[in-house]
């Protein structure tokens, strides 16, 4: 086992948490006529959770979309809310992959919030993550979901290297695309890094997959903290474009609505990689007014990015770094409601440093 994973449980859950994101369940009957599915995803994308939780937790008979949207909203409230929804998420669609999916990633943030608890929710989350694969043998999501516990976790909360790569040879029996990104990502996590690179590299000159593999490829280095490895993978994503579908029904809104979150997300990362390096402040400055940008005039789903809130706050911060203290001031006057501990502590610290600059 490499000593990255051994470090911590702790940075496990939160790795958990972020692999398994809350989804758009296209396959459903979707929200129902009485609820305004546009206005909801309005507000929560503009961090207003109270609302998106007012409008749904007493819906009768609700759908997987609704209880998605819901539980999403109350991960960015009250963690323990969040668990009780997604266990009765799972009582009234034991037979949908997706609930135990849903509930993995909520017990992974449970994880996250409590150190002394972090292994029992562990546990939890792999439970509902072979659960999946049990109630839907055929689906690659399942097995991909799993085969990023077993790399992500310490042998002391259930990972084990050997079942990851058997789970990535299995998903390349199902989808050999997926295969390739698989075993990728396992040659990462058993730092035999060459062997990744020489897969993304490959995957990277073929227009349907290279900007996912610009973004998994320079998330691992950023998580890494090989911040200019990093920054060569996601500063392609600068120019990177996805063209748009705009039928949900059509055969093409699937991969259309993967690439485009795969080139959301990777700009997010790169002020991310900006922030926490101290480098490459103009390339973060450009990826989250990209970002920002593209997040409010995009279709599809975004429960499962980063909120406006954060993507303003992290704009901030590089403004500050730049000493362009209006623009910083500006960026945060853009953040809306609440969010979680972690959030008000950054916001804290960000209006004391302006304070003391004004």
């Amino acid at each position: 086992m490499t000593l990255k994973k051994t470090s911590s449980t702790l940075a496990f859950a939160v790795l958990v948490s972020l692999s398994l994101p809350l989804q758009a369940l296209p396959d459903s009957v979707g929200i129902s006529s009485d609820i305004n599915a546009e206005l909801l995803d309005e507000h929560f994308k503009q961090g207003d959770y109270e609302f998106v939780i007012s409008a749904l937790e007493d819906t009768n008979s609700k759908t997987p979309e609704q209880y998605n949207m819901l539980i999403s909203a109350l991960m960015n409230t009250d963690l323990d809310d969040a668990e009780e929804i997604a266990e009765e998420f799972i009582a009234h669609y034991k037979d949908d992959y997706r609930a135990y999916h849903t509930h993995a990633s909520v017990m992974g943030a449970q994880a996250s919030s409590s150190i002394f608890s972090a292994l029992g929710y562990a546990e939890k989350a792999k439970h509902s993550l072979e659960a999946a694969i049990t109630v839907a043998p055929e689906e690659v999501n399942v097995y991909q979901a799993l085969m990023q516990f077993h790399l992500m976790a310490p042998s002391i909360a259930g990972g084990d290297m050997e079942e990851a790569e058997k789970l990535a040879d299995k998903i390349a029996t199902l989808d050999a695309l997926e295969g390739q990104f698989a075993k990728a990502k396992f040659y990462l996590e058993d730092e035999q890094t060459e062997k990744a690179s020489a897969i993304y590299e490959s995957l990277s000159q073929q227009d349907e997959t290279k900007i996912r593999a610009s973004y998994e490829l320079g998330s691992f280095y950023l998580s890494d903290e090989r911040y200019e490895d990093a920054f060569n993978a996601l500063s392609a994503l600068l120019t990177a474009s996805v063209v748009s579908v705009e039928d949900t029904e059509s055969e093409a809104w699937e991969a259309y609505e993967k690439n485009k979150s795969n080139l959301l997300y990777g700009k997010y990362r790169l002020g991310q990689l900006a922030v926490e390096s101290g480098d490459y402040t103009q390339s973060g400055i450009t990826a989250l007014e990209q970002y920002v940008e593209e997040y409010n005039a995009t279709n599809i789903e975004t429960t499962h990015l980063p909120s406006l809130n954060w993507a303003h706050l992290r704009l901030a911060e590089l403004r500050l770094n730049a000493n362009d203290v209006e623009q910083a001031k500006n960026a945060l006057a853009s953040i809306q409601g609440e969010e979680d501990k972690r959030f008000a502590k950054i916001l804290k610290g960000l209006k004391k440093q302006l304070n003391k600059k004004a």
